[in-house]
């Protein structure tokens, strides 16, 4: 790498023009005069004190005093952990100070609503993953048509629930589930299916009491899409496998 190339890398990180060029010419003496220094780098001998002054306060030169001043570059590898150090500093100091700007910062969860059902079967035939939890095995049957044929699907059942057994699929897992998640609509239980496109894409499946209509739903909030992902996780590897 030339010179002036570390000239234009050093100027990025704060020094002038001056600077980069009295700091380079410094690293290649052992200790020196400002005189020195103005002669080999170019600063001019009017500039050079004032340069080295700036270099000291910054950290990047050592000055012994004395009749003539000496002046030693600091090891780079120094030079870089302090201003790590610092920069590490400013961004602790920066968070901290937005942090107590927005105290009252509300989350939401947002949903896409009222989900037509062939709409969500599109959606599934896209997968290359799926992964229902909670699931009744007449909700199995009614999605099954739009499994993927090399997409893997998994299927934690509603406890109590048998795998239907008229559906042909060579990567479809079964599971009974340990716990029972339910909605109450129309003062009724019915079961609350979560499925999960592609590891990414959320939805909630309920039935209304006559079971014949389904008010599905999309979560869209990323960060309770994780915490769904990491539920079902957990629930499959504590499940029984059908």
């Amino acid at each position: 790498m030339g010179n002036g190339e570390l000239q234009q890398k050093l100027r990025r990180l704060g020094l002038s023009e001056y600077e980069a060029r009295a700091y380079l010419a410094l690293l290649g003496e052992h200790i020196a005069t400002a005189a020195r220094i103005s002669a080999k780098s170019g600063v001019p001998r009017t500039k050079i004190y004032s340069v080295l002054e700036e270099l000291s306060g910054k950290g990047w030169v050592k000055l012994f005093s004395g009749v003539p001043i000496l002046f030693k570059a600091t090891e780079p590898p120094k030079v870089f952990e302090r201003m790590r150090r610092e920069h590490e500093e400013f961004l602790e100091s920066v968070e901290k100070t937005l942090h107590k700007e927005a105290p009252g910062m509300e989350k939401y969860v947002i949903k896409r609503m009222n989900i037509a059902l062939e709409t969500l079967k599109g959606d599934i035939r896209k997968a290359k993953t799926v992964t229902m939890s909670n699931a009744t095995a007449e909700m199995v049957k009614k999605l099954a048509d739009s499994f993927a044929p090399d997409a893997h699907v998994r299927v934690l059942l509603f406890p109590g629930e048998k795998p239907p057994k008229d559906i042909e699929h060579r990567n479809l897992t079964f599971k009974s589930a340990e716990m029972r998640i339910v909605c109450i609509n129309g003062n009724k239980e019915v079961p609350s299916v979560s499925l999960i496109l592609d590891e990414a894409r959320t939805f909630t499946i309920i039935p209304d009491t006559s079971g014949r209509k389904l008010l599905i739903e999309e979560m869209v909030y990323d960060e309770c899409s994780k915490c769904f992902n990491e539920w079902t996780a957990l629930g499959w590897g504590a499940a029984d496998e059908k």
